[in-house]
């Protein structure tokens, strides 16, 4: 399939991994995802075994220049992360649906930033997951999530991103929810937890961060 026509991303980022069993669950739903890889990102990519589309950095954490993989030097002061990029030229390819990784840990600005591309991304009419060992996160704005805990995690928590999120229902979980409204900065919707293998989620009014946590 040509890069030009898939659908997925694989995005690796360089934040430290120590082992990347995790991931084998998400690569069996990405088999024909576009692989790209931001700075030290690609030695993430080696490490899988998995052959890079694109690569793009400023090649300040472990990344390189191939002559065998297309590829983009950034310069080292600019205005955006190497990941960010890495996002970007992912969309512009046409990929609707990213799968991002190698971005949490090590620097907490970095994890954060992070985060809040997922939010960049849907604004520029993309979908994103972040996983890593222990965590899977996305984006929930204006919307219904119907969704599988596959894989499984223990606990789930809603972040509102906005002052005010409004119409939020919970389904399928320990401690549900009806129309009700959070507020940025309470603690009201963190460690819920699955009642079974399906849940419905909706946000009617704002954006929160859905993390899911602490893999079975």
């Amino acid at each position: 399939m040509a890069a030009e026509t898939r659908k997925q991303a694989l995005i690796f980022g360089a934040a430290p991994v120590e082992d990347w069993g995790f991931l084998q669950p998400y690569l069996e739903q990405h088999r024909d995802a576009l692989v790209l890889c931001a700075d030290g990102g690609a030695l993430h990519a080696a490490a899988l075994g998995l052959r890079p589309d694109f690569l793009i950095g400023d090649w300040d954490s472990g990344g390189k220049e191939s002559g065998q993989v297309p590829c983009m030097t950034l310069p080292a002061e600019k205005d955006f992360t190497d990941l960010q990029a890495a996002v970007s030229h992912a969309l512009s390819l046409g990929a609707e649906e990213l799968l991002l990784c190698g971005c949490t840990g090590g620097r907490l600005d970095h994890t954060a930033s992070n985060l809040m591309l997922l939010e960049w991304i849907a604004a520029r009419g993309g979908r994103a997951i972040i996983v890593d060992g222990d965590n899977e996160a996305r984006l929930l704005a204006e919307e219904t999530l119907r969704l599988t805990n596959r894989p499984p995690y223990r606990y789930l928590s809603l972040i509102p991103l906005d002052t005010r999120v409004e119409g939020v229902t919970l389904e399928g979980v320990k401690y549900p929810l009806q129309n009700a409204a959070l507020t940025r900065g309470d603690t009201f919707t963190v460690s819920n937890e699955p009642a079974g293998e399906e849940m419905t989620l909706t946000v009617g009014r704002g954006h929160a961060l859905l993390i899911r946590s602490q893999r079975i």
